[in-house]
């Protein structure tokens, strides 16, 4: 009975220390996000004697695909993940009296993390290199350019189980600029995904 009573006694014990133990997100994983993008397309137009700016904020919806990998030591995770998205977002404006429309559509991102688990909850920031397919249109014609920036973000992946996750995240971009015959647009992005993944 005695013995009984200490083994019971350990358990009771030892259930909280084990209900704590940090969930493992440690290797590689898929995942697919959809979101609510804002972007601001900032246009500058010169005619050779006159400059003039104006810009707008477009707000749309957005959807991807995540490939990453963790590497986990106790409740510390440190990872690299891509992504690719379609981001249709565009705008028209009037400088110097040319109609002009700037937008982009994919964008994709490189990105190194570093985050700590709480229970069943890694919580991180990341940072890295995005770029997208960004245009100008203006008296009939269209410049289409890859253009390239950063990215930095924060955001949660919660573990549903021992290879499903959830995530919300937050993320700023700028994306650079696209120029083109006097004119030039600077894109930048703030966003919000969810997203829900798998772990191999």
């Amino acid at each position: 009975m005695k013995t009984l009573f200490l083994t019971a006694a350990a358990l009771a014990f030892a259930a909280p220390a084990l209900a704590q133990s940090p969930a493992d997100f440690s290797g590689p994983y898929i995942a697919g996000q959809g979101g609510y993008a804002k972007t601001k397309l900032e246009v500058t137009y010169n005619n050779g004697t006159t400059t003039q700016s104006t810009s707008d904020d477009t707000g749309n919806g957005a959807a991807g695909g995540i490939l990453g990998f963790n590497a986990q030591s106790n409740g510390t995770v440190f990872g690299v993940e891509s992504d690719l998205n379609w981001n249709n977002a565009n705008d028209r404006y009037t400088v110097l009296g040319e109609e002009v429309e700037t937008g982009i559509d994919y964008s994709g991102a490189v990105r190194a993390r570093l985050g700590f688990v709480s229970g069943n909850t890694l919580f991180y920031g990341a940072a890295g290199v995005a770029g997208t397919r960004a245009y100008v249109e203006y008296d009939g014609e269209k410049e289409t350019e890859t253009v390239a920036g950063w990215t930095a973000g924060i955001g949660a992946d919660h573990a549903f189980s021992d290879r499903v996750f959830g995530r919300i995240e937050y993320r700023y971009t700028d994306f650079g600029d696209v120029e083109d015959d006097g004119v030039k647009a600077e894109l930048t992005q703030q966003s919000v995904w969810l997203g829900l993944g798998m772990k191999f």
